[in-house]
């Protein structure tokens, strides 16, 4: 796509994208907090006490996320990685997942 600019140009433009790529983060697994530099953001949560439950996550996206990915903080003495299930497809608002860990509590990241 730079070919058609002046190498000066090319080669200003491809260290400037080499430096902001190099640096791309997912961010702390903060519940609530919007990811660094993805679309997406952290939510704390606990499956019920019941295996395989239907439970929701709350989430502040405003939109309809496609994407959980548990992730496993290395500030939280505890925490642990869990298998979740999706019951029904997410909405604006909330997503739905069951799980036959029972009450425990975990991170995911969302994306939407």
């Amino acid at each position: 796509m730079l070919a058609g600019l002046d190498k000066p140009i090319q080669r200003v433009l491809k260290k400037v994208f080499e430096y902001i790529l190099k640096d791309m983060r997912f961010g702390r697994a903060e519940d609530g907090d919007a990811s660094k530099n993805f679309g997406g953001g952290f939510f704390q949560s606990e499956t019920p006490s019941v295996a395989d439950t239907e439970f929701s996550i709350a989430h502040t996206l405003g939109r309809k996320p496609y994407l959980v990915i548990p992730v496993l903080p290395l500030d939280a003495v505890g925490a642990r990685i869990i298998r979740l299930r999706v019951t029904k497809p997410a909405d604006a608002s909330r997503i739905y997942l069951s799980s036959p860990d029972t009450a425990a509590p975990f991170f995911v990241y969302v994306e939407g």
